[in-house]
């Protein structure tokens, strides 16, 4: 080895072990419970004086905690510890606020819009009814201990709940206005899922980098009586939620 190589030899690994000196840290510092899921790290320039050296390496140790999924950034927000992924499992009753409960996490949503819209083709298809028929349309902000999760929009057929906003209004839950509603039931028949990488309003509203895929989820509700029932679909941070399919099983035959 030439004398050159061998010293950009020994300099890039006294760089790899600057740098690794954040990721000591991190790990003794979760270890012992000084840093939690949901808290802010200290900020590159903090981390430059606390460690001596330059935004370059600072970069690179919060790549590889990233890259290792503990550690979360987003622009203009910093990096955070992560937090557990939400198990999400779709199946015939499938419910966000029961799924949330199950693992000890607090479901709360915020309602972000609630008014009447002509059905699209697509829209009227799944909710059995004519094209530019009147549907409500609610749109809502999902969170799992206030940390952000869903984009969730819903259609419903204006005729067959011409009060929807109304009866929703006194508990905000989709569940109960149902209910309230005559609806003491309702199952899931299809779910399509794909991905695709979130819009600016998107990563806004979930605190969601721009790099960072949804899992968007289609569904197809209805009633006890088979009758279409709503049509909603889910926007999820895919970094934060894990579905699982529920399958049911098939029937003995002697």
């Amino acid at each position: 080895m030439q004398i050159k190589d061998h010293i950009k030899s020994n300099n890039q690994s006294k760089a790899q072990q600057h740098w690794r000196a954040i990721i000591r840290w991190f790990e003794e510092e979760v270890s012992s419970r000084r840093l939690v899921p949901g808290n802010k790290l200290p900020t590159e320039l903090q981390f430059c004086e606390q460690f001596s050296m330059n935004r370059h390496n600072v970069r690179r140790a919060l790549a590889h905690l990233q890259a290792r999924g503990v550690v979360e950034s987003t622009q203009g927000r910093g990096s955070f510890v992560r937090r557990p992924t939400v198990q999400y499992e779709i199946g015939r009753r499938t419910r966000f606020s029961a799924a949330l409960q199950q693992q000890a996490a607090e479901p709360t949503t915020r309602t972000l819009v609630l008014e009447t819209r002509p059905a699209e083709q697509h829209i009227a298809a799944a909710l059995g009814i004519k094209p530019g028929a009147l549907t409500f349309y609610l749109e809502r902000l999902g969170f799992a201990n206030k940390h952000p999760i869903s984009i969730s929009q819903h259609w419903f057929a204006f005729e067959r709940f011409p009060s929807f906003d109304i009866i929703y209004k006194r508990s905000f839950s989709i569940t109960q206005t149902l209910i309230d509603s005559g609806i003491p039931d309702y199952t899931r028949v299809r779910t399509k899922i794909s991905s695709r990488l979130p819009t600016s309003a998107e990563s806004k509203l979930l605190n969601l980098p721009r790099h960072i895929p949804l899992l968007i989820a289609q569904a197809w509700n209805v009633d006890s009586m088979g009758e279409p029932l709503e049509y909603g679909v889910a926007r999820m941070a895919s970094n934060r939620i894990e579905i699982s399919i529920d399958t049911e099983p098939l029937p003995v035959i002697d």
